[in-house]
C-alpha cells in the first residue's frame, strides 16, 4: 500500500498529473471489456472508483476464501499456489489468504514462506496454532517463547496450586480429572498436539523450570502431560515416554486415593524392568516429586504402619515400608537427580524406617484405644452426643490433656524423634497424615502431643533465622525467601497448613471447640478478655491451643499460612453469625459488607448446633484481635496479595453486626483495612 502511494507521488511530480492519473487507472483498474463504459455508468449512478474497487475486492476475497476452504489441493499444486501468493504476505488486506491456504496443509510450509512469515511484523501472531506448530519445529526459541509462559501459568494458577496442597481429602479423587480439563493444561497439550519432537522439548522446559525453582508443581505438570497424551490415545508419544507406565499406575492410585496390591505390583514391576545403567532416574524423580505422588505414598506408608501396630512385636510387614519410602525419597531428591549427569538413587535414611516409624506405632495404638473408648465420632455426631463422647468440658472446649493419653506418661515424642522430624521430609509427611486423620476423630489431644515437635521440625527444615519469626507491626511483612534446596520443605509446610484448616472445617464442631479453648485459656489466665492487651490475648490463646501456636509461627514466614489463618477465622466468624442469627429468631444476617454468614461457608448451621460457642462476645473479640494481629505481622507474598485481600473481604462480609466495634471492617480495623480496600 505504501509503495503504491509513493509511486503515485512520483508520477504526479513528473509534470503531467492528468496523464499520470489516466495511466495508473489503466494499469490498476478493472481488467474487463468495456471497463471505461462501466466506470462511466457507475459514476453517473453516484459510485466512486474507490467504492467500485472496494466492492470488487471484497467479492473477490470472499470467492477466494470459499475456494480455499472448499478444496484441499494435492501437495504439488498446494506448494505452487503458495509460491504465487507469497507476495500477498506483505499486503495486510491480502495476507490472510496464504495463511488460510497454509492451514489446509500445515505440515507443508516451504522455507521461503516460513522466513517471510517470521520477517513480517505481526504475521506470526495471525497464524493458526497448526501453522505455528510447524514453525516451532524449525525454531526452538520461537516455541519456547510460546510455551514457557503457559508452563509458568500452570505453576502459578491459584486453583491448581490449592488443589495440590491438599494432602488428602474426599475431593482429591476428582482433582486429576479437573486438572486434565483445566485451561492451564489444555493450552499446553493443544500446542503439542501429537508432535513427539515438541512434546520432548516441552518436557525439557518443564525440567528447566523445576531446576530453577525446585517447585514440585512442575512434577505434577510432568505427570499431567504424559497422562493427557495417554487419555488422548497419542500412542507415538506414550510409546516413547519412558515414564508412561509409571505415571499410568501412579495416577490410578491418586485418583482412587489408595495404593492397592495390584497397583503396587505394577509399580514394582516397572522399576524391576529398568536398566540400572541407563535408568531415567531424573524423569522418574520429577514425576515422584509431584505432591500428589508423595502424598499418596505417605498415606500408603501410614496404612502399612496401621496394619503393623496391633502385632508390632511379631509383624512381618516392616520390610514393606522400604519400597514406598524409597519412592518418596527419590521424589524428594528430584532436584539433585536432575542436576546429575549420571543420577544415582539415594538411600533411605534408616533412622526414619527403623526408628521413627517404629516410634509412631505406640501413638497409633493409643489413638485406636481412644477411638474404641469414645466410639466413632461421626456416629456420636449423628446421635447428638458429641460433647460428652469427645470429652469437651463444660465450656465446650478441649481439655488440657485427654484422660486416656494423660495416663501414658511415656506417650511423648523423644528427642530422637524430634531430631529425625527436623531432618527428614519423609518422616514429616507420614506424621502429617496421622495428625490429619486425628482431626477427623475429634482427637485434638494427639495433635497437642505432637504439634510442639512439628513446630520445631518446621523451623529447622526451612533454614530461616529466628528473627524471621518475630515481627512488629512496623516491620516488613514480605514472605522471606527459602533456599532453593529447601523449597519442597516449604511447599509441604504450606500443604500441612492448608490441610489442617480444611479438615477443621470439614469436621463439625472442631472450629467452635478451638475458639472455646482459646477463650477459656484467656479467662483462666485472669485476663478478663476485653481488658487484656492484644499481644496478651494472642500469647494466652497460643498457650491454651498449640494448634494456634503452629498457625502463628508459620504465618509469620509463609503467605499460605497467613491465608489459612484468615480462612479459619472465616469459619469461626460464620459460625458466630449463624448463632447470632439463630438467637435472634433465625432471621437473615445481611450486613453492609455485601453478604451474610450463610453465603460464606456451606452447612454452617449444623456446626454451631454440634458444638456451640459458649461466649459469643469473647469469641468476637478474639477473632477481631487475631485478624488484626495477622494483618499487622503475618507474611505476605506480593504476587498473592489480591487473593489474600479476597479472604479478608470475605471475613468482613460474614462478620456479624452484633460484633459492633469489633466487627471486621475497614472502619474498625487499623491493620486489616489495608486488605479491605476496594
Amino acid at each position: 500500500m505504501d509503495a503504491g502511494k509513493e509511486r503515485i507521488k512520483r508520477m504526479m511530480s513528473m509534470g503531467k498529473p492528468n496523464q499520470a492519473i489516466h495511466d495508473f487507472s489503466a494499469q490498476n483498474g478493472l481488467d474487463i471489456p468495456a471497463a471505461d463504459a462501466i466506470y462511466g455508468l457507475l459514476h453517473s449512478l453516484g459510485h466512486t472508483k474507490w467504492g467500485i474497487h472496494e466492492s470488487v475486492l471484497r467479492a473477490t476475497l470472499l470467492s477466494a476464501e470459499a475456494h480455499i476452504q472448499k478444496k484441499t489441493l494435492p501437495p504439488e499444486q498446494h506448494i505452487a499456489l503458495l509460491s504465487q501468493m507469497k507476495h500477498y504476505l506483505a499486503v495486510p488486506r491480502l495476507q490472510h489468504l496464504p495463511l488460510m491456504l497454509l492451514e489446509r496443509h500445515p505440515g507443508l510450509v516451504p522455507d521461503d514462506i516460513c522466513e517471510a512469515i517470521l520477517q513480517t511484523p505481526g504475521l506470526y501472531q495471525k497464524c493458526s496454532v497448526a501453522v505455528k506448530r510447524e514453525l516451532w519445529r524449525r525454531d526452538y526459541n520461537l516455541f519456547a517463547g510460546y510455551m514457557m509462559p503457559l508452563i509458568d501459568n500452570y505453576a502459578k494458577n491459584e486453583e491448581l496450586l490449592d488443589m495440590s496442597r491438599e494432602i488428602f481429602s474426599t475431593n482429591v479423587k476428582s482433582y486429576s480429572r479437573r486438572r486434565r480439563v483445566h485451561p492451564a493444561l489444555t493450552q499446553i497439550s493443544s500446542a503439542i498436539d501429537a508432535d513427539l519432537k515438541l512434546y520432548m522439548q516441552t518436557l525439557g522446559m518443564v525440567r528447566h523450570r523445576f531446576l530453577e525453582t525446585n517447585n514440585p508443581v512442575f512434577g505434577t505438570l510432568r505427570l499431567d502431560l504424559v497422562m493427557s497424551m495417554h487419555e488422548n490415545d497419542v500412542s507415538e508419544i506414550t510409546r516413547n515416554d519412558v515414564c508412561h507406565k509409571l505415571a499410568w499406575s501412579l495416577d490410578a492410585c491418586v485418583m482412587k486415593q489408595i495404593m492397592d496390591d495390584r497397583r503396587v505390583l505394577e509399580l514394582q514391576k516397572y522399576f524391576d524392568g529398568i536398566d540400572p545403567d541407563n535408568a531415567p532416574y531424573g524423569e522418574i524423580a520429577l514425576i515422584l516429586s509431584s505432591p500428589y505422588s508423595r502424598h499418596i505414598l505417605a498415606q500408603y506408608i501410614f496404612s502399612i504402619l496401621k496394619d503393623i501396630a496391633p502385632n508390632a512385636q511379631v509383624s512381618t510387614r516392616y520390610t514393606d515400608l522400604t519400597w514406598p519410602s524409597l519412592m518418596s525419597i527419590i521424589g524428594l531428591s528430584a532436584h539433585t537427580l536432575l542436576s546429575q549427569e549420571r543420577p544415582k538413587i539415594p538411600k533411605v535414611d534408616r533412622s526414619v524406617t527403623r526408628v521413627f516409624f517404629r516410634s509412631i506405632i505406640p501413638f497409633i495404638l493409643a489413638s485406636d484405644k481412644h477411638d474404641h473408648k469414645l466410639g466413632s465420632y461421626q456416629l456420636h455426631l449423628q446421635k447428638g452426643s458429641v460433647g460428652k463422647k469427645a470429652q469437651l468440658n463444660h465450656a465446650g472446649a478441649f481439655p488440657d490433656s485427654d484422660s486416656l493419653y494423660s495416663k501414658m506418661s511415656s506417650l511423648q515424642p523423644s528427642s530422637e524423634d524430634i531430631s529425625i522430624l527436623s531432618s527428614s521430609e519423609l518422616a514429616r509427611q507420614v506424621l502429617h497424615v496421622f495428625l490429619l486423620k486425628r482431626i477427623a476423630e475429634f482427637d485434638m489431644a494427639m495433635l497437642n502431643i505432637w504439634l510442639p515437635a512439628v513446630s520445631e521440625a518446621f523451623k529447622a527444615s526451612l533454614g530461616l533465622p529466628d528473627t524471621a519469626y518475630v515481627r512488629t507491626a512496623a516491620d516488613d511483612t514480605h514472605q522471606p525467601d527459602v533456599a532453593l534446596e529447601l523449597r519442597q520443605n516449604a511447599f509441604e509446610c504450606d500443604a500441612f497448613m492448608l490441610s489442617l484448616v480444611l479438615h477443621i472445617k470439614e469436621t463439625k464442631g472442631v472450629a467452635a471447640a478451638i475458639v472455646n479453648s482459646a477463650i477459656q485459656g484467656l479467662d483462666l489466665a485472669g485476663q478478663g478478655i476485653k481488658g487484656a492487651n492484644t499481644d496478651g490475648v494472642i500469647s494466652h490463646a497460643i498457650e491454651a491451643v498449640p494448634l494456634l501456636g503452629l498457625f502463628d509461627q508459620l504465618a509469620h514466614i509463609r503467605h499460605c499460612a497467613h491465608e489459612q489463618v484468615i480462612s479459619f477465622l472465616i469459619e469461626c466468624t460464620s459460625i458466630l453469625s449463624t448463632e447470632y442469627s439463630t438467637a435472634n429468631g433465625g432471621g437473615s444476617n445481611n450486613n453492609n459488607n455485601g453478604g451474610g454468614a450463610s453465603d460464606a461457608v456451606e452447612g454452617l448451621g449444623s456446626q454451631s448446633q454440634t458444638v456451640p460457642i459458649h461466649n459469643k462476645e469473647s469469641a468476637v473479640y478474639f477473632v477481631f484481635v487475631l485478624a488484626e494481629h495477622a494483618a499487622a505481622k503475618y507474611a505476605v507474598d506480593p504476587e498473592q496479595f489480591d487473593k489474600l485481600g479476597r479472604l479478608y473481604h470475605k471475613l468482613a462480609a460474614v462478620s456479624p453486626p452484633q460484633a459492633f466495634e469489633y466487627r471486621i471492617s475497614s472502619t474498625n480495623c487499623l491493620h486489616s483495612s489495608k486488605f479491605l480496600k476496594k
